[in-house]
């Protein structure tokens, strides 16, 4: 089997490799000079276990990147990759990227015998009403004809490689013929396929995966600012109910964010009637949002305002910390920073993970390596994600280069050796609006 993959991103990088170290023949098309010069170099763009060393054993064999694809290939199917970010500044989805590569890759190649695979997220319906009559017009055959299919990415980044051949792979299609060949494609890769009834479930799917997520944490950060109310630590209440209690598994308080949860709700409404359930989950992701802006709050609670002799350093700016990554796209760690950088507020950027020059880019402040460096003569530290080196921190090379007036914001709870501190100010998500 060979196959054409446009994007070679995060989704399209780590399902090429996976596809390419199952026996299948792999082409990959991307227009990013950063990316392939990486793969020039036999490394991905971006952090992910076990990615390098596969990329390393297949690039030039089973897996080539390439400027377009090969006219004197047959391939079985194309595979399109592209994200599908939300327009600046509104909250509806960009499908140009979609657009881009049936216009300006698959109508070079494609002779409507190929089945094309759609793995980006999309509203419901873009399957069926966008790519299927542009590859009808562009073959020139009944739209009942043309092989398309909707087969959703739904692998965590920091496991990506080892989901992509345990995770069961939802296919659809949009004929028999289609589904057919999704199904044996995705059987090289794991041997747990379901087959639902149409694109549309398909495109259903994974949305309702990313936003039950999206949710779900909304619920555990409802719950926690609830508790506060009453001046109960929202974080404790909310281990405690579940411990050793088989029904309850409430999502502990954090920011929810990232290049998938911040705009899947978005996307899944954007094509939905008007109705109850919309607006419930738009409440959902408003609420997580709303995490951000009651950060500053207590930034500006506990720092005052800015000036030249007070420095915050925000350590975290990837969207995760575990599974670890050194993904900035869509963190909430980034929009804080904006946000307080647009306030006045002298920073320093930190990450266990991410690049020093991604960060640098993001022309927030100074950045520095050392988590400990970047406290000297700090007013407060942030810490934004729960990476398991944060666990490790010392609180006397934390306190001896940090300010007097020092306070700390330990989001998730997981600078445990700093709690013993004392005359130093450290609040959770749990018990950070409490007076204290």
């Amino acid at each position: 089997m060979r196959i054409g993959i446009i994007g070679l991103g995060y989704v399209g990088l780590t399902l090429a490799i996976a596809a390419a170290d199952n026996g299948i023949d792999v082409y990959g098309v991307e227009v990013n000079q950063h990316i392939k010069d990486c793969l020039a170099q036999n490394k991905a763009h971006f952090f992910e276990p076990r990615l390098d060393s596969l990329i390393k054993r297949h690039n030039g064999k089973e897996f080539h990147c390439v400027e377009e694809f090969p006219k004197d290939l047959k391939f079985d199917a194309f595979i399109i990759t592209v994200g599908t970010p939300l327009k600046k500044g509104e909250k509806t989805p960009n499908f140009e990227y979609i657009k881009s590569a049936l216009r300006d890759t698959i109508s070079k190649i494609y002779d409507g015998n190929q089945l094309i695979i759609l793995r980006s997220t999309v509203s419901v319906g873009t399957t069926r009403k966008v790519v299927i009559p542009f590859l009808a017009d562009l073959c020139h055959k009944p739209e009942s004809e043309v092989r398309v299919a909707m087969c959703p990415e739904r692998t965590v980044e920091g496991k990506a490689v080892e989901e992509l051949t345990h995770l069961p792979q939802i296919v659809s299609g949009s004929n028999p013929e289609a589904t057919e060949i999704a199904v044996d494609l995705f059987r090289h890769l794991t041997p747990y396929v379901i087959t639902v009834d149409s694109l549309e479930e398909a495109e259903l799917v994974k949305l309702y995966c990313n936003t039950y997520r999206d949710m779900t944490f909304a619920l555990g950060n409802a719950f926690c600012m609830a508790a506060q109310t009453y001046g109960v630590d929202g974080m404790k209440a909310i281990k405690h109910a579940n411990q050793g209690y088989a029904r309850s598994n409430i999502a502990l308080p954090g920011y929810v964010a990232g290049p998938c949860l911040e705009k899947d709700a978005y996307i899944l409404i954007n094509n939905m009637p008007e109705c109850d359930s919309k607006d419930f989950i738009v409440a959902g992701r408003k609420f997580n949002e709303s995490l951000e802006d009651l950060t500053l709050e207590w930034v500006k609670r506990k720092v005052g305002e800015p000036s030249e002799d007070k420095c915050i350093v925000l350590s975290g700016m990837a969207f995760k910390g575990q599974p670890e990554t050194n993904d900035l796209r869509g963190s909430s760690s980034v929009y804080i920073a904006q946000k307080l950088h647009k306030l006045g507020y002298k920073l320093i950027l930190h990450d266990f993970v991410a690049l020093e020059s991604e960060m640098k880019e993001l022309g927030l402040g100074e950045v520095c390596s050392d988590i400990y460096e970047a406290c000297r003569d700090a007013s407060a530290l942030l810490v934004l994600n729960n990476h398991k080196k944060y666990f490790d921190l010392q609180e006397d090379e934390v306190l001896t280069k940090s300010h007097n007036d020092f306070a700390i914001l330990d989001t998730w709870g997981v600078c445990q050796n700093l709690y013993s501190i004392e005359n130093v100010d450290i609040a959770t998500l749990g018990n950070f609006m409490i007076s204290r």
